[in-house]
């Protein structure tokens, strides 16, 4: 009787210790998978903006606990790829982001077989490659912009900063749709007023480079430049004289063009009363001089 008795009782703890190790897993794996749903959580970004070119992309996502990543992908010819990553924290008001980089991660992607990847961080302190770090948030339409006016890197070819590329696509009419070289999202909400951009929003020192009115020129002079590259191709070109200038409200990087498209040119060099840019060319029979040019033809939205 004895016996049966012991035999029942250690079934029981059996069973017992089995139903609590059981638990006990259970609840780790529970555990596990709410902990890991937070890390996911915690890692999706609340908002991005982000832009892309030839080869290239941006783009900057913000968290909730105030930290940012900026991700900035360069493609090479032959199909290598470098990606660098900014780690930081950010402060936001309704106008304004101000971003605090810490660290840079820099990985490179090597397109053979086993398509390697090298990896490297570092203090963000002790790099040379650097982000801009003051932004203003600029409404228009169904589109947000974050803009800076700190000089951008990647645009060194003509030195020009956020706003005064926007302004470029704003004056000939590509955005709000097409623009890039800066960051950019369109919003959830569709905007069915369609106000219109309120100029009030650009700082006060960039707002020269927008123009409420298109303005008009007509060429008044041609030249014709042959010109070798660098890989000793020749190629021609013609030097295209407008009779409008500085006292006109033109400046360097303003776009003309025809009325059909036939062709654009963007200005370089400017007088008080004339203005000047290059047309690459195989014939310029079509190119007459009193011709009519714009910075847009169509309607400001």
């Amino acid at each position: 009787m004895t016996e049966r008795i012991m035999k029942n009782l250690n079934a029981i703890i059996l069973i017992s210790g089995t139903i609590i190790l059981l638990s006990s897993c259970i609840h780790k794996r529970n555990s596990k998978e709410i902990q890991k749903k937070t890390n996911l959580e915690q890692n999706k970004s609340i908002f991005n903006y982000s832009f892309k070119s030839i080869n290239y992309s941006k783009k900057i996502d913000f968290f909730k606990d105030n930290k940012f990543i900026v991700t900035e992908n360069i493609c090479r010819v032959n199909g290598d790829r470098t990606t660098k990553k900014y780690f930081g924290s950010y402060q936001k008001d309704e106008n304004n982001i101000i971003l605090t980089p810490k660290e840079l991660e820099i990985a490179h992607y090597k397109l053979n077989s086993d398509f390697k990847e090298k990896s490297n961080r570092f203090p963000y302190k002790q790099v040379n490659s650097k982000i801009n770090t003051k932004y203003y948030i600029i409404k228009w339409n169904d589109y947000e912009y974050l803009l800076s006016d700190q000089f951008n890197s990647l645009a060194s070819y003509d030195e020009k900063n956020d706003f005064q590329h926007f302004a470029s696509f704003f004056n000939s009419g590509i955005e709000p749709s097409e623009g890039d070289y800066y960051f950019k999202r369109k919003n959830k909400k569709k905007n069915n007023t369609k106000p219109g951009l309120n100029i009030d929003q650009i700082p006060k020192q960039w707002r020269t480079y927008f123009l409420n009115e298109p303005i008009s020129a007509k060429i008044i002079k041609t030249e014709k430049r042959v010109e070798k590259s660098k890989y000793q191709n020749e190629f021609t070109f013609l030097r295209i004289y407008l009779n409008k200038g500085a006292n006109d409200g033109i400046k360097k990087g303003f776009a003309f063009s025809t009325k059909y498209d036939d062709f654009q040119i963007k200005i370089d060099s400017i007088t008080p009363n004339a203005s000047s840019g290059n047309f690459r060319v195989i014939e310029d029979d079509f190119i007459k001089i009193g011709t009519e040019m714009r910075t847009r033809w169509s309607k400001i939205l």
